[in-house]
């Protein structure tokens, strides 16, 4: 299913985590949170944004997104110590990173290969 809605501030993009950080220091209440924004027509995409204590998201970059300005379509998933290889999508333990180096070299334009490794297989297996 695709909106066919389109960014209002692609500007915005990229300078999520650099708005959070500002705004929780002009505000000592918010908590800046780390995770995912999960748009209908993108997907998950890495995102910050900021918390008041009660749960209510304050977010100042988020009509970087087609659904950002559309409030009841907004979702977001805090990072929970586990994110997808942006290779192959399984999940990967710690902060960043790829779960081989074919997912790695795939990225980045070296096509060496698909995900084969031990780690994909025993997460896999899991």
């Amino acid at each position: 299913m695709s909106t066919g809605l389109q960014p209002r501030r692609p500007d915005l993009r990229g300078k999520c985590q650099a708005a959070a950080k500002e705004l929780a220091a002009q505000d000592p209440t918010l908590r800046v949170v780390r995770g995912w924004y999960i748009d209908i027509d993108w997907g998950e995409q890495e995102h910050w944004w900021c918390e008041r204590p009660d749960g209510t998201v304050i977010d100042p970059t988020v009509e970087q997104f087609p659904t950002g300005h559309v409030e009841a379509l907004r979702q977001y998933r805090e990072y929970a110590g586990v994110h997808p290889c942006p290779g192959c999508g399984i999940p990967v333990e710690g902060e960043t990173g790829f779960c081989c180096g074919g997912c790695h070299g795939a990225t980045v334009g070296v096509p060496i290969g698909s995900c084969v490794c031990e780690f994909n297989h025993q997460l896999l297996d899991r």
